[in-house]
This record gives structure tokens, sequence and C-alpha cells, in this order.
């Protein structure tokens, strides 16, 4: 056998073979109970983050690449901010779990009013409430409340495949077996979104995804936020989460819905004419 057959028969050879799984210090878990309660620990031991990153959009409405700023503190605190090719800023979103302000730049408007799925969805393309957009920012899964749950071991990928079951809804969590985290979120049976987390670094004895992705398909849209210069759970900068419209902003009061209050206090109704 040649050496070029011999290399073609080593790669179709390696192609079928499971990959080598590093397993953290217990080893292999067999347990769902188990890597459940271990997914959650080491998800929820991110409670702040602070720097700056690349959000990539792809949606019927729009796609690009732009810069972004960005706060969070659980639970529901969001501080965010975009900026174009030249470093000009775009928007800006803050919330503190009740209520919000957006600032258009373009425009000098501040937008405000509660803290709703979709008046934060106007600073980014999927209807989400605050407070999961910060879980998923931190990288962490939304998971649902589960009846029951299963465990499987994929050598092929060489993750944990953990299943949690509610009535018809399942949420299937591919698990990286060594770190204990999150690599791919799946919901299906009920309105949901995937998520996906990759380029794992770590900071301080804590494990972090570097990339973000979450897509909405039935929306037709896909969010990637790329980590560069950041700090975990470092104090807040509880300024950042002040709601104050910049200097000479127009100023919108909008409702739960988005839609947009008159200013100032109803008009009185006009009395009917004599003899009307």
């Amino acid at each position: 056998m040649n050496r070029a057959a011999a290399a073609i028969f080593l790669v179709v050879l390696c192609s079928g073979c499971p990959k080598r799984i590093e397993f953290g210090p217990e080893g292999q878990l067999t347990d769902a109970e188990v890597v459940y309660e271990r997914v959650r620990a080491n998800q929820e031991n991110v409670v702040t983050l602070e720097g700056d990153a690349k959000l990539r959009v792809e949606s019927p409405q729009q796609s690009g690449t732009i810069g972004m700023f960005l706060a969070v503190t659980r639970p529901a605190f969001l501080h965010l901010e975009t900026f174009d090719f030249f470093n000009r800023p775009l928007a800006s979103l803050v919330g503190d779990g009740s209520r919000f302000g957006l600032y258009q730049a373009q425009t000098h408007t501040w937008y405000q009013g509660p803290a709703s799925p979709e008046n934060v969805s106007r600073f980014l393309p999927v209807v989400l409430p605050g407070e999961e957009l910060v879980a998923i920012l931190l990288g962490q899964v939304p998971l649902i409340p589960p009846e029951r749950k299963t465990l499987e071991l994929d050598t092929k990928e060489g993750v944990y495949v953990l299943t949690l079951h509610r009535g018809a809804a399942t949420q299937v969590l591919q698990v990286h077996p060594k770190y204990l985290r999150v690599v791919r979120s799946q919901v299906r049976g009920v309105p949901g979104y995937d998520l996906a987390f990759d380029d794992f670094l770590e900071q301080g004895g804590l494990i972090f995804p570097g990339k973000v992705e979450l897509e909405a398909k039935q929306a037709q849209t896909k969010l990637q936020v790329r980590y560069q210069q950041i700090k975990l759970n470092a104090r807040p900068d509880l300024t950042l989460y002040e709601l104050t419209p910049p200097e000479g902003a127009k100023v919108v009061e909008v409702d739960d819905s988005g839609r947009e209050q008159p200013v100032g206090p109803p008009e009185s109704p006009v009395p009917p004419a004599p003899g009307s």
C-alpha cells in the first residue's frame, strides 16, 4: 500500500471512531439528576459581566456585525450599547427589571416604559424577557422545570445528552463532559429558541463561553455574541443601569406592548353643543 492510500485509509478509519472523551474529576457520570444539578450550579456562578463584544444579527429585517459594549447583572440589570464600523454610537438599552430606556442615536429619541419583552425587543430582533436575556448573556440556559430527566452519553459527539421532560415539552441539552456546561440547548413541543455555547475560556476559576448563539427559527432570526475583553463577577457599576435620557433627547413613553403614549394629561371631552 503506497503512502497516499495509507493516509486515506487512516482518515476513513478514524472518522468512524468515537471521540476520546475527557471527563471531569468525578469521572463519567451516569445519574441524570447529578448532571442536572452540576449544570445548574456551574452556570449560575456567574452573576455579572462587563466588557466588549461583537454582535452578529441575521434576520429578515437586517443582517450584519456591529461592536457592542455590555454590562449585565443578575437578575435583570441590562446595559447594552452598539456601535457602527467607525465606532459611532447606534443605540443603547438600559433596564433594571421593571423599567427600560432605549436611546436611538439617529433620531436622538429616548423611549421609556415597562421592561416588557416587547420593549426589550426594540433593541434586539427577538422577543425575550429581560431576565432571560441577562441569563443568556451570562452564558446560562433558561431551563424548563422538568417532571423527569434522562441521560445518555453521545460517544460520537463526545457530550452528555441530558433531556428534560415536562408534558409535551422537551429540552435537549448537550453538556460538556469535563466542564459540565451546556454547549447546546434545543426546546421542542412549545415555542422557544435554540442556544449554542462555544470557545470556553477560564477566568478567575470560572469556565465561561466566549461565544453565544441564539436561533429563533420561527422568527428566522439568529444572534451571535462573540466576547472580546470582559470581566466576570466584578463589582457592578450601578450608574450604568440608571434610566436617564441623554440631554436634549426627545422622550417617548410607551406601554407594555410598545405603543407610544400621549404626552401630558388627557384632553377633557368637548361638551355637546346646545340643542344637539
